[in-house]
């Protein structure tokens, strides 16, 4: 399946841009750019843009065609999303967590793309993954999403866990059953990843917040996998990697009735030249 992205010409979704065609070079997925009409840029701006970004990419460029949308943004790319292997987006600089209510396609997009949302933040290293992070969850999607789009890389999975107490401390008592059944996920996942995979998966239990722990455990060139429920715990606009928020299995998504859509095809055919 291909893989899309958002366009608007700004500096977060230059990035993603960027991030998207590394990424598709490496997995030979085609890409499909979707751009705001009335963006920043223009389809002319577009069209260098694009062949800037596949100048940089070594060896095999991607196949890229591009849906220019005179409507929503956010409802065009929630229709390209149900075609898409994974949806692309770049997020900015401000401090606000991400998740509702932090800029207006983001949080109409998050809540209900029926595709895995990668979020690419300021810091990211822009560089096409070399491994995947896996943050267990008892949600069996995250780790089917991971095992699918893993290929050949290294998987890590990481466990965290907390004791939650209505006293300000946690009692020994309340770490232990809080330890024990982190130990118990963390086993059931890295089975499923061992077994799928037939070769070791490092792994690893951690206490501490998702917050907390992942900026510790992450090199550049992860890409980190995560239920998109955690999406309020992560620091995504400070983690030096893209973070993978991987839908519920249970989401049923109703996707937004079509506005005016216009496939330029004088843009398409000029991103593939040789």
């Amino acid at each position: 399946m291909r893989t899309t992205v958002g366009f608007s010409g700004s500096g977060a979704s230059r990035r993603a841009l960027r991030w998207a065609v590394q990424d598709c070079a490496a997995t030979a997925h085609p890409l499909h750019v979707v751009l705001a009409s009335g963006a920043a840029a223009g389809p002319g701006e577009l069209d260098a843009l694009l062949a800037e970004e596949l100048s940089r990419v070594p060896g095999r460029e991607p196949e890229v065609d591009v849906t220019v949308t005179t409507g929503d943004p956010a409802s065009a790319l929630l229709r390209a999303a149900a075609d898409s292997a994974e949806l692309v987006l770049g997020c900015g600089r401000k401090v606000a967590p991400i998740g509702p209510g932090t800029g207006k396609v983001l949080s109409v997009v998050l809540p209900r793309s029926p595709a895995a949302v990668v979020l690419v933040g300021p810091q990211a290293v822009l560089t096409a993954p070399r491994r995947l992070l896996i943050v267990s969850s008892t949600d069996a999607a995250v780790s089917e999403w991971a095992l699918e789009r893993g290929g050949d890389l290294p998987l890590r999975l990481l466990t965290t866990w907390q004791a939650r107490s209505v006293a300000t401390r946690p009692s020994d008592a309340e770490r232990r059953r809080a330890h024990l059944v982190a130990v118990a996920r963390h086993q059931a996942v890295r089975s499923v990843l061992s077994a799928a995979t037939a070769r070791p998966v490092r792994a690893d239990v951690t206490e501490g917040s998702v917050g907390e722990v992942v900026p510790q455990r992450l090199t550049v060139g992860d890409l980190v996998v995560v239920a998109a429920a955690s999406v309020r715990a992560m620091p995504i606009r400070t983690l030096r990697s893209p973070v993978v928020l991987v839908p519920a299995s249970e989401r049923r998504v109703e996707l937004p009735a079509p506005d005016v859509v216009d496939l330029r095809d004088d843009v398409r055919q000029g991103l593939q030249r040789s």
